[in-house]
């Protein structure tokens, strides 16, 4: 919101944020990359933005911020949306439909077969596996809205690895959060569960963002494809 904001809207005086609540509209919520002006296709890359196709009905509307600009006609996020905390999701279940939905659209290159429901399933059993274990963890700002998602996980569906595990997986935050630090946030509180779990190591495998997790400790393992994607498995000892 932010860089759309500085981009479309510098130096407007009438701004306000509105806070939607996903599971109360009554049309149609997609996840999408933003529409490119010459008509050329979206990046693998590019950040997600949510797309209301209808009208917003006025009940799910949760909450309206002020959005001044600041004296330059920049915008800042309001402090209630940069402060952030890390629960179980299992704490969160009105944010489920939202984050299973994201998940969903984030990992359809890895996950092609995945559907809302199947993230929905495992949000639904997290910490609870009997003789196995998955994770999931959210990072929610002060209005209680979803910043991003990370996965403790025993066996991250990675063909042929014989790593031990276990995984952190899924990690994915909001664009317009992608500045607080979100995302190691997430990082750190999933190896400091697994250290919590007796865990000495973990692994995770990605497409493009190694160096990114080079710089928060975890070093190369080896290369991998998964469909036919390259990929790299790393490690972090805990």
């Amino acid at each position: 919101m932010r860089d759309v904001a500085n981009k479309y809207y510098r130096g407007a005086t009438d701004m306000v944020l509105v806070h939607i609540d996903p599971a109360a509209l009554a049309s149609p919520l997609k996840w999408e990359p933003p529409a490119h002006i010459d008509g050329s296709p979206s990046l693998p890359d590019e950040p997600l933005f949510p797309h209301i196709y209808g009208v917003i009905n006025l009940d799910a509307v949760s909450q309206v911020t002020d959005f001044p600009s600041n004296p330059n006609g920049s915008f800042d996020l309001p402090i209630q949306l940069t402060a952030f905390s890390i629960t179980h999701v299992k704490h969160v279940p009105h944010l489920h439909q939202q984050a299973a939905e994201m998940s969903r659209v984030a990992w359809k290159l890895d996950f092609p077969e995945d559907t809302t429901q199947t993230y929905l399933d495992m949000f639904n059993v997290s910490g609870t596996y009997a003789g196995r274990f998955v994770e999931v963890f959210a990072a929610i700002n002060q209005a209680n809205e979803l910043l991003g998602l990370a996965t403790l996980v025993d066996d991250d569906g990675l063909p042929g690895a014989t790593e031990p595990g276990p995984w952190l997986a899924a990690v994915f935050v909001v664009p317009e959060a992608r500045k607080l630090g979100v995302g190691s946030a997430l990082i750190d509180h999933v190896v400091n569960r697994s250290r919590e779990l007796g865990y000495a190591e973990m692994f995770l495998y990605t497409d493009h963002q190694q160096q990114w997790y080079e710089k928060r400790g975890w070093t190369y393992t080896r290369d991998t494809l998964l469909n036919d994607i390259k990929h790299v498995v790393m490690r972090n000892a805990i």
